[in-house]
């Protein structure tokens, strides 16, 4: 029900946003990809409960040695071959209860974790399922199509780590130059992802949002980590004030599970 409402308020508006055209048609691009060496070691110690709750799935595991907050992953495979977000933020705790999960359902669990700017590769699988009800009939083809929704159906995407801008404070019609640093922790390339640049009063991406850019790029490695440089031309007729760079990234078919990331910017008096 969560993802459909997600999809009712939110899949009409990233359409919308999407559609809005450059003045030219941004071209597929493959960066020059430095192979990660991943010096946030990944969660050791994965440990999801195996029928011990009948509400949700526990999922545990040992700290980083250089790593501050962890995020979690899920799969109905043991492949792997997509994964699902359970922490949609990252999180201090070393554990997390999974509500989502479906009875008579097996979850495969990873974990990755971060410092803030780097991020770890994805840990070891462990499996994880609900307590057996005895006294629920359960609809199998109800259950098949809840578990479309919940599980398959997420692609492998890229993570935005971090953003810096050339210049915090600048003026209206100006060029601003920043960095963008991305990351694929998956053990598979991404499909083609589109980046998207707004500029928003906000920090809301929202439709009154300005799109300033757009660029695609082509398949991207397993395990690398790179940086991207864009330049993009600020509208002549901002007003004094402080604004909010934001960057999209999307796999392609894949627009309901965009990342974000924004940072401020300043507009003064030429």
């Amino acid at each position: 029900m969560r993802t459909f409402v997600f999809m009712l308020v939110f899949l009409p508006l990233f359409c919308t946003l999407f559609a809005q055209e450059h003045q030219s048609k941004p071209s597929v691009t493959a960066p020059n990809y430095a192979i990660n060496k991943f010096n946030i070691q990944s969660p050791k110690g994965i440990a999801a409960s195996d029928g011990t709750y009948e509400d949700f799935i526990l999922v545990r595991w040992e700290p980083s040695e250089n790593g501050t907050l962890y995020k979690v992953f899920r799969s109905n495979t043991p492949k792997a071959n997509s994964l699902q977000e359970v922490s949609n933020a990252w999180q201090k705790s070393t554990w997390v209860c999974d509500y989502s999960a479906l009875p008579n359902v097996d979850y495969y669990y990873t974990v990755v974790a971060t410092d803030g700017k780097q991020t770890s590769a994805v840990s070891t699988f462990d499996k994880g399922f609900l307590k057996k009800r005895q006294d629920i009939a359960i609809d199998e083809r109800e259950l098949l199509a809840e578990a479309e929704v919940y599980g398959d159906g997420k692609q492998i995407f890229l993570l935005i780590s971090d953003i810096t801008l050339s210049q915090t404070t600048t003026t209206a019609g100006s060029p601003l130059s920043f960095m963008i640093d991305l990351q694929n922790i998956f053990d598979q390339p991404t499909l083609k992802t589109d980046l998207r640049f707004y500029l928003s009063s906000d920090a809301i991406l929202d439709w009154d949002d300005k799109l300033l850019h757009t660029r695609s790029l082509s398949s991207v490695p397993a395990n690398v980590n790179f940086s991207l440089s864009e330049t993009v031309t600020l509208p002549k007729d901002l007003l004094v004030g402080q604004y909010h760079l934001i960057v999209v990234s999307s796999s392609e078919g894949a627009i309901i599970s965009s990342k974000t990331i924004q940072t401020s910017l300043n507009i003064t008096e030429k």
